[in-house]
């Protein structure tokens, strides 16, 4: 962006990118790629536990079954997985299939292990865990009825604020993946090891990038205005995030007419300050929406925090800068030729949304510097 002129000029080139293909073999920390080639289990070729054939027959299904479960046609798809419906069950349940077990495993045990701990806290406001065959990365969970929310007025932002919160006000006393792998520590040795992802991922992008300056100053100004608020980040209290609250994955329900959160794969414990800003993000909420929400989510919370709101101003740019490098991923990919509509429309939303962004971004350091 010329910030004399106001004109805002895309800092990354057309694809197909001519960067550094170790930066692209390594994951984007906590975010999700475009897609994977496909990928099936053959049942038979698998070893159940003793655990895992009880889950099979408390479905009502055979090893069988679930193979021509398989090989039949999947009703949704995502990213990483794909959906099937259980024809006879009652209530209903869906088969989360991952389409790469071996690389998705991690993905399947944080849904897994998200879903326990919800249903642990008698959540009512995700869906209910059926059962999960870690051998075969399937995980069988309650089939919500109800659609994506397109309209984000007040009443509906209340009800939102009031759904996140339940989850926020899970009580955690380390940070990282739920139940397994966390640490301990202050939600500033959290903030830091954010950072570092960040950093290490920069450091893989080629210096002739003009986009690695902007992320880096991003970063370092992140980190700084953490710093002038060392008492918002001296507590050690976490909880359970989801961390990709799109419109997709809030659903109003057909039943209910409540707020349902779905697809838990990116969960962890952690700052439920950053959760919001990803979804403040996802969701391009303005500021009199970002306002009406936080008014009934800290209201709605079951233990004050009287420095959220600073730790969410510093975590806002940092789930800006997850975004980016995502979106830089997703295009260093874009194929010359796209092979259908939907692709050819999703690139495109990519491309426009890296640029809006960069703008932001650029907005962020132009706001810090007159500060």
């Amino acid at each position: 962006m010329n910030l004399r002129s106001g004109q805002f000029t895309p800092l990354i080139p057309t694809p197909p990118f001519a960067l550094n293909k170790k930066l692209f073999d390594k994951k984007i920390y906590m975010n999700e790629q475009y897609k994977f080639a496909e990928t099936k289990n053959s049942i038979d070729q698998l070893e159940f536990s003793a655990n895992e054939i009880k889950t099979i027959k408390n479905l009502g299904l055979t090893p069988e079954d679930l193979q021509k479960l398989l090989d039949g046609q999947s009703f949704a798809e995502g990213s990483y997985a794909l959906i099937f419906e259980l024809p006879d069950s009652d209530p209903k349940v869906i088969a989360k299939v991952w389409k790469n077990p071996k690389q998705d495993s991690e993905r399947a045990d944080h849904e897994n292990v998200a879903l326990r701990l919800l249903r642990i806290r008698k959540s009512k406001g995700t869906p209910q865990l059926k059962g999960f065959l870690k051998s075969a990365t399937i995980l069988f969970e309650e089939k919500i009825e109800g659609k994506p929310i397109e309209n984000f007025d007040k009443a509906t932002i209340k009800q939102l604020a009031e759904a996140i919160a339940k989850v926020h006000s899970i009580n955690l006393n380390s940070y990282g993946k739920p139940l397994t792998q966390r640490k301990k520590g202050t939600q500033m040795d959290y903030l830091n090891g954010e950072l570092e992802k960040l950093r290490d991922y920069l450091s893989l992008l080629p210096d002739s990038t003009g986009t690695k300056l902007l992320i880096e100053q991003s970063i370092n100004k992140t980190e700084s205005e953490a710093k002038k608020k060392p008492e918002a980040f001296c507590g050690n209290d976490f909880t359970l995030i989801h961390f990709d609250l799109n419109r997709n994955n809030i659903l109003r329900s057909n039943i209910s007419d409540k707020i349902i959160l779905i697809d838990w794969e990116q969960t962890s414990a952690g700052d439920g300050a950053m959760d919001i800003a990803k979804l403040f993000l996802k969701l391009n909420f303005n500021d009199e929406q970002k306002k009406d929400f936080l008014i009934e989510y800290e209201n709605k919370l079951s233990k004050k925090d009287e420095y959220f709101q600073d730790r969410l101003s510093v975590h806002e740019p940092l789930v800006l800068i997850n975004s980016i490098l995502w979106r830089l991923r997703v295009l260093k990919d874009a194929p010359e030729t796209t092979s259908s509509i939907n692709e050819a429309q999703f690139f495109d939303r990519v491309r426009k949304n890296l640029d809006q962004e960069l703008h932001s971004m650029q907005n962020f350091l132009k706001n810090n510097h007159q500060e």
